[in-house]
């Protein structure tokens, strides 16, 4: 038996979908930006959609966010963050509550995002934005050689790559080290990295909605493959990792009951956090720039 909710006056209109508890989970999981602009035109700007059992609202009007985040002692964002992390990356619940680890995240961040250790963060950031555009980019092109491409794919590559590097360090030091099919080498797995980011990219709003990862099989193998290249095996043969990752990485040894994937898994997420918003930004900034 499913139940299904009736509006009642004052509430959003609502959207139960065509199919019992599914609701609207495959429309919007096919294409939420097409799903949300079609229901914000039937709608208007704020609306409910049943989503694999949950009901959901949706504020699409950005002029009333700071109305909703004025109201944050009324709402739990930690127990949303925790469940989301858990659920979108496939690692056990992050929340100390669960057990599962007694790390406090808000202070690994404080810790490794602020003052000096942003200051190192930012510098290598800009050493390894240099190095993709002036080296790694050009390596396997004749000097002088002209190559054209989308200015998207131009930020993404760029800032994924860049990002990456700064992040997890580097399998080779570009300084000693002259061999051009080890930087070669190198730049495939993270370019391959990142068609296995934009894929499980693509279905993190239905993961956040509560669809669950085994019904997009192409994003869930994505998912893994970031993961067995982000095990703690793999990430202590490189060098020049972040103040960030190797403090999770001692943390996640020592105070998580955590296996070796789902350790990785918790990279996976601060690799996502790193690129999710920052490639786009970086597109339209350039875009309007170049404008």
């Amino acid at each position: 038996f499913f139940c299904v909710f009736c509006r009642r006056q004052g509430e959003p209109p609502l959207e139960n979908g065509f199919l019992p508890y599914l609701g609207c989970a495959l429309q919007f999981g096919a294409n939420p930006l097409k799903f949300l602009r079609e229901k914000q035109k039937k709608h208007g700007h704020i609306f409910t959609c049943q989503v694999a059992g949950k009901y959901i609202h949706f504020l699409t009007d950005p002029f009333s966010y700071h109305s909703l985040i004025r109201q944050g002692k009324h709402l739990d964002w930690k127990k949303f963050h925790f469940a989301t992390s858990a659920k979108a990356f496939g690692h056990g619940s992050i929340d100390p509550a669960e057990g599962n680890t007694t790390e406090n995240f808000h202070h690994t961040f404080i810790r490794t995002l602020q003052g000096n250790a942003l200051d190192a963060l930012i510098e290598a950031m800009m050493e390894n934005l240099q190095y993709v555009m002036l080296q790694s980019r050009a390596s396997k092109f004749q000097p002088n050689t002209w190559v054209t491409e989308g200015l998207y794919t131009f930020c993404c590559q760029v800032m994924f790559e860049s990002g990456f590097l700064t992040l997890f360090g580097k399998e080779f030091n570009p300084n000693h080290d002259k061999n051009l099919s080890k930087r070669e080498t190198e730049r495939a797995r993270i370019l391959n990295a990142l068609e296995n980011f934009k894929e499980f990219d693509k279905i993190f709003p239905a993961l956040v909605a509560g669809l669950p990862i085994h019904l997009f099989k192409s994003a869930h193998s994505a998912r893994e493959k970031l993961g067995e290249a982000l095990l703690h095996k793999n990430l202590l043969k490189r060098d020049n990792l972040s103040e960030l990752v190797m403090l999770r990485m001692l943390l996640n040894d020592t105070l998580s009951t955590f296996d070796d994937m789902e350790k990785a898994k918790t990279h996976v997420a601060v690799l996502w956090a790193s690129q999710a918003n920052t490639i786009p930004a970086t597109f339209w900034s350039l875009f309007y720039l170049l404008k």
